[in-house]
């Protein structure tokens, strides 16, 4: 008897579940774009043959993930895509995972080295001259960290605009808490001006080579400056 609760709760997770696959295949099958309007959750549970409480809590799920948007006498409609759901799955995630800084200069490696590609071919005039901007004005606050580490940041949020990839921005700024906390970690570690030098000129190179059109060049020199800090941190981590 004492298993019968939790097979109950179970049971009615797993019909939220299938109500939230509904509405995403629903959202997915009729091209469903931002505002506009899905079906009631009256309609869903006739349509499912499943108790109201079960589709309200589907539709809390997908209100939750940003997904939909719902409210007391209105109509629920589909939201755009959004990072502040996906930071908190990421923030959750990298918690649990117990990850690093290197394991999110890893992840940030391997996305925003082709970003830098993009951003070379797809960036706007105004974009390139807000890199250009940031550049001179990361290496004039070398000995402020608070603005370096802003200037680092907005180069970085700068470039994935510029891929034109919106997954890019999404990734990007759903992660911004956990690179902010890293980005903090690494410039507040024992760093020699000539190292801080060095990741200074590695943004400087970043965007030369984007604002040049290179995107073989903003690929490699983005990697470069991954590997930069990379190393940095193994180094730092092997002598702690």
């Amino acid at each position: 008897m004492s298993d019968l609760p939790a097979l109950a709760a179970s049971g009615r997770d797993s019909v939220s579940a299938q109500v939230v696959k509904h509405l995403l295949d629903k959202i997915t099958r009729e091209n469903l774009r931002p505002g506009d309007p899905i079906d009631s959750e009256v309609r869903v549970g006739r349509e499912l043959k499943v108790s109201r409480g079960s589709v309200r809590e589907g539709y809390r799920i997908l209100a939750a993930l940003g997904v939909l948007e719902i409210g007391n006498g209105r109509k629920p409609r589909v939201l755009g895509a959004s990072s502040s759901a996906l930071a908190q799955i990421f923030g959750h995630a990298l918690l649990i995972a117990h990850a690093t800084p290197i394991h999110i200069l890893e992840l940030r490696r391997g996305i925003e080295v082709h970003g830098a590609q993009l951003a070379a071919r797809f960036a706007s005039e105004a974009q390139l001259a807000t890199l250009r901007g940031l550049a001179a004005e990361m290496r004039g606050a070398q000995h402020d960290e608070a603005r370096r580490i802003a200037c680092d940041l907005t180069i970085h949020t700068t470039l994935a605009e510029a891929s034109q990839n919106p997954l890019h921005t999404l990734v990007l700024t759903a992660l911004q808490s956990a690179i902010r906390q890293s980005l903090e970690a690494d410039y507040t570690a024992q760093r020699s001006d000539a190292l801080l030098t060095r990741i200074i000129d590695a943004h400087d190179a970043i965007v030369e080579r984007v604002c040049a059109r290179d995107p073989v060049g903003a690929g490699a020199a983005m990697a470069c400056h991954f590997d930069l800090s990379i190393n940095s941190w193994s180094h730092l981590r092997a002598s702690t």
